[in-house]
C-alpha cells in the first residue's frame, strides 16, 4: 500500500463524519461532489438469474455494469438460494448442505462489473445503507454427520436449528423470553473476483471445481467469506482487484454476530436493500482486505492455521503504520504501537480459512483531522 496526496482529499471529502472527534454521528458517510458529479444510481434483485449458490465464476456474465463513484442497491436472499426458511428442519439443511458438496451455503448476488477496473487497482466500497428483511435463523450442523465443522462438533452430534421474526423498527430480534438481541447487520460475504493464484486448500474440499469456479466457503485476499462484524453502515473496505471490471459479488447477509461465529452460523438473515458505493482507486495498492470505520482502522489476515492468520494481519498492520504519515514511525515503533493500542480479535473459525482481525485506534493520533486537512496524513 502506498500513500497518497489525492487520497486523504478524498477521505476526507467522503468520509467527513468518520473523522475522530467530529461531533456529529452519520450513520452513512455522504458521497464526494466529485463522486456524486454524473455518477447514477442502480439496483440489483436477487432474481434467480442475479444470484448463484456457493460459487464464483468468473465467467459469470455481469448482472450489472457501473462506473466508479456509482451507487448500487442490491437484494439479498437467504442460504441455499433461499431455500432456508422458517419451517425447514435439520434433515432439510443436512439435504441441501449435500446438494452443493464443496461449494458455500451461501446465495451471492452479481457480479457487478465496474468499468475501469483492472487488476493491480484497489476498490474502495463504501457501506451505505442495509434494510434487512424480517425472517432470520441460526443453526449448527449435527456433529455425527459433518464432524469437522464448527468449534465442537463432537458436543454437538444432533445439530440444532432456529428461526427468528426481526423487529425492524426496533432493530432486535428475541432469542428467547428474558434475552432480546439488538441487530447490527453487515455482510458476512462480500467479494471481488477471484485471486487467479490462490494457493490450494490445506483443509475442506477443493477451492475450485470442474468447472473452473471458486467456492464461497472460505475468505481470502479478494475478501469472500470474510464475516468482519465490523464492516457495517458507515464502514469502508479496500479490495484488491484481481479480475477486469473487479467484479463485485455478496451475500451471506448477517444481522448480528459474534466473533469466531463458534457454531457456524450467525444471525443468518438477508437484505431487502444494501447499497454500496464503489470507487475505483487506482493510487491504492493492496493486498489483502482491509477497512476503515468511524473510530478504527482494521487490517485482516486469513489462513487454515489461527496462529498464522494472525501473524498476517499484525504485519498488514505494521506495514500500514509504517506508510502512514500522519505520524511517521519506525518498523519497531509499530510492532510496539500494535501492541499497545491494537485489537486483534478472531473473526471467525468456521470458514476452513480461519479469520483475525487487528483494529487500531484513530483517537491516539492526536493531529489526526489537522494532518489530513492539511494533506499531511498518506495512507500506506
Amino acid at each position: 500500500m502506498r500513500a497518497v496526496f489525492n487520497f486523504w482529499i478524498a477521505v476526507i471529502v467522503l468520509v467527513g463524519a468518520s473523522l475522530p472527534g467530529h461531533a456529529e454521528d452519520k450513520s452513512s458517510p455522504e458521497p464526494s461532489a466529485a463522486a456524486s458529479a454524473g455518477s447514477k444510481h442502480y439496483s440489483l434483485p436477487a432474481t434467480p438469474d442475479n444470484v448463484q449458490w456457493g460459487w464464483y465464476d468468473v465467467n459469470e456474465k455481469p448482472k450489472l455494469t457501473i462506473h466508479s463513484g456509482d451507487t448500487v442497491s442490491i437484494e439479498t436472499i437467504s442460504h441455499s438460494l433461499g431455500q432456508i426458511k422458517p419451517g425447514l428442519e435439520m434433515d432439510g439443511i443436512i439435504k441441501l448442505r449435500r446438494e452443493n458438496d464443496g461449494g458455500g451455503p451461501h446465495s451471492i448476488t452479481g457480479p457487478i462489473y465496474v468499468d475501469g477496473a483492472e487488476p493491480g487497482d484497489t476498490l474502495e466500497i463504501r457501506m451505505l445503507k442495509i434494510v434487512p428483511k424480517a425472517d432470520a435463523f441460526n443453526f449448527n450442523l449435527p456433529g455425527k454427520d459433518f464432524p469437522a465443522i464448527g468449534t465442537l462438533p463432537s458436543e454437538f452430534p444432533e445439530g440444532f436449528v432456529r428461526y427468528y421474526k426481526l423487529d425492524l423498527v426496533k432493530m432486535q430480534t428475541q432469542f428467547k423470553p428474558g434475552i432480546m438481541i439488538d441487530l447490527k447487520p453487515f455482510p458476512g460475504t462480500f467479494a471481488a473476483g477471484v485471486d487467479p493464484n490462490e494457493p490450494a486448500a490445506k483443509a475442506g474440499p477443493a477451492i475450485r471445481d470442474a468447472k473452473g469456479r471458486t467456492s464461497t466457503l472460505r475468505p481470502w485476499k479478494n475478501g469472500s467469506n470474510m464475516d468482519v462484524n465490523e464492516l457495517q453502515v458507515g464502514s469502508t473496505l479496500y479490495l484488491p482487484v484481481f479480475q477486469k471490471g473487479g467484479l463485485i459479488w455478496t451475500g451471506d447477509s448477517h444481522c448480528r454476530q459474534g466473533n469466531g461465529e463458534v457454531n457456524l452460523t450467525a444471525l443468518e438473515c438477508a437484505y431487502k436493500e444494501f447499497e454500496i458505493q464503489a470507487i475505483v482507486r487506482k493510487d491504492l495498492k493492496t493486498e489483502w482486505p482491509w477497512a476503515e470505520t468511524k473510530t478504527h482502522w482494521i487490517f485482516m489476515g486469513y489462513d487454515e492455521d489461527l496462529n498464522q492468520a494472525m501473524k498476517i494481519a499484525v504485519e498488514q498492520t505494521i506495514h500500514w503504520l509504517t506508510t502512514q504519515q500522519i505520524v511517521p514511525m519506525s518498523h519497531e515503533e509499530a510492532y510496539a504501537l500494535t501492541s499497545i493500542v491494537g485489537d486483534c480479535r478472531v473473526s471467525q473459525v468456521v470458514d476452513i480459512r480461519k479469520g483475525v482481525h487487528c483494529m487500531i485506534p484513530k483517537a491516539v493520533f492526536v493531529n489526526y483531522k489537522e494532518a489530513a486537512h492539511h494533506g499531511a496524513a498518506k495512507h500506506g
